[in-house]
């Protein structure tokens, strides 16, 4: 049945019977706080005359439809879609519909700032959503043009794809919004946005002129930073429009800070909307927020060309579209910007994830089945992100960057606003490159898991007779054989006084079982070998000996911080597969701190350290490492410069393992602002407010009197995190029922899952096993997917780490779902993955 969950097979048999030519769609926003009105029509085609189909509709009720100016019969209407009989060969058809707004952040989100009062609203169109603001055929190759309008209060900003064509002032105190016709565009990236925006404007000029403007609520307005976003927003457009060859193919390019927003950001056409505090920054934060501010920017302005101009044929090729962004983002930064470091931070972050979620059992290919809109929704994973973009750096390698560049741009001139499939863009890079993709395709893209590398070593008086590099099978999917071909560098680094420097980097190719590297036979052994120095591969790496001596020692004093990230990721990842113990992890870590200065690595291992300590340590460890740390860090505080990075995120990590009386005594007087160069801003104060709520030395009224001093839309979420942090029965049991029962948003939704998640509690949240399985599949059955993938993952009893929880989750999986929808099994089955392997890494540590 078509609604929702749309299938492939009904859209490709829509597009084999209809094309869309436009879209005219007319929004009234002053219809009350609960719903809006949406007129849309809808001029296509149909090449069978006498076909019946359906238009996507998701709404409270259908006011009026008509078709070809006959009543469309909407009786048996389901709330999802409208059945459309005896179409002709040209067909107008005109929907008007009430429809609710949202506050799970699909369709039309609405939300109120506390500040003020004042409403603000934005759409969120992906995947299938944009289906909840108005009629249309939700899927991507049914491109057309549209033309918007909007009826707002008259001192709200709305804000479309295109520019304004109009504005009109009406009766009641409404202005009327009509905006320009957008070039032939697929639904999901069409967007509204509306309310009392503070805005900023500015222009590029490059190929041609483009009109930019920044937008967030007006209680923000102090705190936004045009100037660093207009920067960034330029070089951008200037490097892509090289890169790509083409101008920017909208007519003018809006970013907007949005709340309520289950992404990071997302690239309508010329208005991209991001989550609000990481475009706009209320506090001091590092500059590892400037550069995932960046990041997003250049991720969602490459989309415009690959994306929006040329857009898939269906999510089969998602991971292109976004392994694209990915990938072209951190090559912008790197080229264009002032972040010339983010390869290292790539590393650190994205591919990491990659290499989690490559290891689960749910691992699938890159190029993957995507037969429902359920299975894209689970696949927005670090598969179809960090993987991808991994593995396009491959190919970049394996036929050459400007052959890549020259194939990319005739795909990009060739296929504008069209939609196309992976091997549209093979066939240019075939002939750019000259080289037949189809083994390498068939190898990378299409088959699934991460091999190991690990180097062999023959050695006589100190000097290397031989150095060969070992491949192996993924263990993830079972069972798999699959050994790829690399291009990739093998560096050799000596300890140098103060430093590890690189004295000789090999590029080589690497497939097989083994591959000698003949180049390095008699060099004299190095303290360091690096398999996949530069990181050019997307491989697991493990050490000799010797290299492993050297980095429990000496890992801070690597010069170059890409060389440091990729000995932290294999570090971390011998960790998580038991190759050594969480107190090893744990002495590299705190040693190896203490010479980084990459701040994106340094909030990494903070992350990773966190893990070790409350997941992968032995239960009988767990306290006295949790104060091992917290010392550490306590050091780390005292010793960093006053007013740097360093102060503001060894502040952060502290309190995280704090876990003595002197500890929660720090914390008080780091609240009272007694750390020279510390300014305790308003989400730095909340940070020591929740740790010391979860210690419990912040009852409700003093937690109260906190939100007093920062009763915003930021000051509130803090707070319910707050509450939710206190280590009582009751503070937990309320907040498990706000988040299993209450409708609320989903900022206030994470905010408390924040607050209840807390290691430290773990005789409290034992009580919540058996309620999580019991809830799941309800909960599953009734919520969305945003909210019921939020609940399933983030809800899971991880802290409750034993062999009873795992055997609950199995037995779960084998009887109450076992007849569960795949998405929720599948989040389920990871969470079990994760466990399984907490389990066996805690063994090794006992």
């Amino acid at each position: 049945m078509p609604g929702l969950n749309s299938t492939r097979a009904e859209a490709q048999q829509r597009a084999n019977h209809l094309a869309v030519q436009s879209y005219q769609v007319s929004l009234d926003l002053t219809a009350g706080d609960e719903s809006f009105t949406s007129q849309t029509t809808v001029k296509f085609t149909c090449n069978q005359p006498g076909y019946e189909s359906f238009i996507d509709a998701v709404g409270r009720s259908v006011i009026s439809a008509t078709l070809n100016g006959q009543v469309v019969d909407t009786s048996n209407y389901d709330g999802e879609s409208i059945f459309l009989k005896n179409l002709a060969a040209d067909n107008e058809l005109i929907i008007k519909m009430s429809t609710p707004y949202s506050n799970t952040g699909e369709g039309l989100q609405r939300s109120i700032d506390p500040v003020d009062n004042e409403v603000y609203l934005y759409s969120q169109g992906e995947t299938a959503f944009i289906r909840k603001v108005y009629p249309c055929f939700d899927q991507p190759d049914l491109k057309a043009t549209f033309t918007l309008t909007a009826t707002a209060p008259k001192h709200w900003s709305v804000i479309s794809n295109s520019p304004v064509a109009e504005k009109l002032d009406l009766a009641d105190d409404k202005t009327q919004w009509k905006f320009k016709p957008t070039p032939r565009i697929s639904t999901y990236i069409t967007a509204l946005i509306a309310g009392p925006y503070y805005s900023v404007s500015d222009t590029y000029v490059g190929k041609k002129s483009v009109p930019l403007g920044i937008y967030c609520r007006k209680s923000l307005a102090q705190h936004l930073d045009p100037e660093d976003i207009f920067l960034i927003t330029k070089q951008g457009f200037t490097y892509f429009e090289d890169v790509f060859g083409l101008e920017y193919p909208f007519e003018k390019y809006d970013q907007i800070a949005v709340v309520d927003f289950n992404w990071g950001a997302m690239e309508n056409a010329g208005a991209v909307t991001f989550l609000e505090r990481l475009l706009v920054f209320r506090s001091k934060v590092t500059e590892r927020m400037y550069n995932a501010r960046a990041n997003t920017i250049l991720h969602e302005m490459a989309h415009m060309w690959f994306g929006n101009m040329v857009t898939m044929k269906w999510w089969d090729d998602l991971w292109l579209n976004e392994s694209f962004a990915e990938w072209s983002s951190y090559l912008a930064m790197v080229e264009a910007t002032r972040f010339k470091n983010s390869w290292t931070g790539f590393n650190q972050e994205r591919k990491n994830w990659a290499y989690r979620q490559d290891q689960l059992s749910s691992t699938h290919p890159i190029v993957t089945d995507m037969a429902d809109i359920d299975t894209v929704a689970g696949n927005f994973d670090g598969i179809s992100y960090a993987k991808g973009a991994s593995v396009l750096q491959q190919l970049v390698v394996h036929v050459g960057r400007d052959n890549f560049i020259a194939g990319l741009q005739k795909y990009f001139t060739k296929h504008a606003f069209a939609n196309t499939t992976l091997d549209d863009l093979l066939v240019e890079l075939t002939q750019a490159s000259g080289k037949d993709l189809t083994s390498w395709v068939s190898i990378w893209l299409q088959s699934a898991g991460v091999n190991t590398l690990r180097p062999s070593l023959e050695i006589e008086n100190d000097i290397y007779k031989s150095v060969s590099v070992i491949q192996e099978a993924p263990t993830m999917p079972v069972g798999s054989t699959q050994l790829r071909p690399h291009r990739l560098a093998v560096g050799l680094y000596d300890l140098n006084g103060e430093n590890i420097i690189l004295r000789k980097s090999v590029e080589l190719d690497v497939a097989g079982d083994k591959t000698i590297v003949t180049e390095l036979a008699g060099e004299k052994v190095a303290d360091l070998l690096l398999i996949n120095d530069r990181d050019l591969s997307y491989a697991k790496i493990r050490f000799d000996q010797r290299s492993i001596t050297t980095l429990k020692a000496h890992l801070g004093k690597i010069s170059d911080s890409l060389t440091r990230a990729l000995c932290w990721s294999a570090a971390w990842d011998m960790l998580r597969d038991a190759e050594i113990n969480a107190s090893d992890f744990i002495e590299i870590a705190l040693t190896g701190l203490s010479g980084e200065d990459d701040i994106a690595t340094i909030t990494t291992i903070g992350s990773q350290l966190a893990t070790a300590v409350e997941i992968y340590s032995a239960p009988t460890k767990r306290d006295s490492a949790r104060l091992r740390v917290g010392n550490a860090y306590e050091k780390m505080l005292q010793a960093a410069k006053a007013g740097s990075d360093l102060q503001l995120q060894f502040a952060r990590n502290f309190t995280s393992f704090a876990s003595s009386a002197e500890h929660n005594d720090l914390i008080k007087e780091l609240l009272e602002g007694k750390l020279a160069g510390l300014k305790v801003d308003a989400d730095l104060r909340w940070t020591f407010v929740i740790a010391l709520a979860e210690r419990g030395l912040m009852d409700k009224e003093e937690l109260s009197a906190q939100l007093l001093k920062d009763n915003t839309l930021n000051g509130q979420l803090s707070f319910a995190s707050a509450l939710a942090a206190r280590p009582t029965a009751d503070a937990k049991a309320e907040t498990w029922k706000s988040i299993t029962t209450e409708d609320i948003s989903t900022s206030q939704r994470e905010a408390k899952l924040a607050g209840f998640m807390r290691a430290l509690h773990r005789p409290l949240l034992s009580a919540y096993v058996d309620p999580y399985f019991d809830l799941l599949l309800s909960i599953w059955g009734k919520k969305s997917y945003e909210v019921a993938s939020s609940f399933v993952s983030g809800m899971y009893p991880i802290y409750i780490t034993n062999q009873s929880t795992l055997d609950k989750t199995i037995n779960w999986l084998n009887t109450t779902g076992k007849d569960g929808q795949a998405g929720l099994r599948r989040l389920v089955s990871e969470s079990r993955d994760s466990l399984s392997r907490a389990l066996k890494v805690q063994e090794l540590d006992k």
